[in-house]
């Protein structure tokens, strides 16, 4: 009888049905990140339809949205850390709630601080990344939860190339893509000296006394290494090769993470 109620899914072993919880509520979490990318990315729209391609008629609205688009990132800032505390706090309260939404709208305002700085500053030039950026900081979080975390990684690295070479085509290089050039280098070496000690470590990851799993057994290292790599030499080829580099390098780029994506959905099935 229980082999055929297990069968049939009216009775499910425990083991089961804990990982059903774990990925229902990994699950949930994907979606509250999406909504915010949602409700964030309306908000961005908003401000390039009515700030930057307002029409003659609409004048009288620019001002005023410039002066609250001056107050975005303050208070972007100030939202971020207080949802940040409020987010601690849920956690240590415990009851069963890990505070992943005050951690997901700490964020989103963050974002909507960011974002409105770069649009009320450079306008038509950031446009397009803002709006670009936000639905893939989304897609980051999908992977986040849906894939190995060696690929979020990659993701992660690659996106920033990605948004790099974007960026010295519009810029030309300068300032502030060489910022953004030394954020990546940051990000992609941090990355792989997390990398080399978790594979020394089998995955796990000691923080404050107790030990985290961070990757599984068998986690593809080098795809991460790799991805490092390929990033940065792409990021630096348009310095030596000329602007007309940064095109093509971009498609190489989307394409090498297509290839990372066929190949870690093979590894789920």
């Amino acid at each position: 009888m229980k082999k055929n109620e297990i069968k049939t899914g009216r009775s499910k072993p425990p083991e089961v049905r804990t990982r059903e919880q774990q990925e229902d509520q990994a699950f949930n979490k994907m979606l509250l990140w999406l909504a915010a990318a949602a409700v964030v990315e309306v908000v961005m729209v908003l401000i390039n339809r009515y700030y930057i391609h307002t029409r003659v008629s609409e004048l009288g609205i620019k001002m005023p949205l410039y002066k609250v688009l001056t107050v975005f990132p303050i208070a972007g800032i100030i939202l971020f850390i207080l949802f940040l505390f409020l987010a601690k706090k849920v956690r240590q309260e415990g009851r069963g709630k890990d505070g992943t939404l005050q951690v997901v709208m700490a964020c989103g305002f963050l974002c909507m601080g960011l974002g409105g700085f770069a649009l009320r500053n450079m306008e038509a030039a950031a446009s397009p990344v803002v709006l670009a950026v936000v639905p893939g900081l989304g897609v980051l979080m999908m992977v986040f939860y849906l894939y190995q975390k060696e690929f979020f990684g990659c993701v992660l690295v690659g996106g920033m190339g990605l948004v790099g070479l974007w960026l010295y085509r519009i810029f030309q290089g300068g300032r502030v893509y060489y910022g953004y050039l030394i954020l990546t280098l940051v990000v992609a070496v941090a990355g792989v000296v997390l990398a080399l000690k978790l594979k020394g470590n089998n995955g796990v990851l000691k923080v404050g006394g107790k030990e985290v799993t961070l990757l599984q057994p068998g986690a593809a290292y080098l795809a991460y290494y790799l991805t490092a790599v390929v990033t940065v030499v792409l990021l630096l080829a348009p310095m030596a090769l000329g602007t007309a580099v940064a095109y093509y390098a971009i498609w190489v780029m989307a394409a090498w993470l297509f290839i990372l994506a066929v190949y870690f959905t093979s590894k789920l099935m």
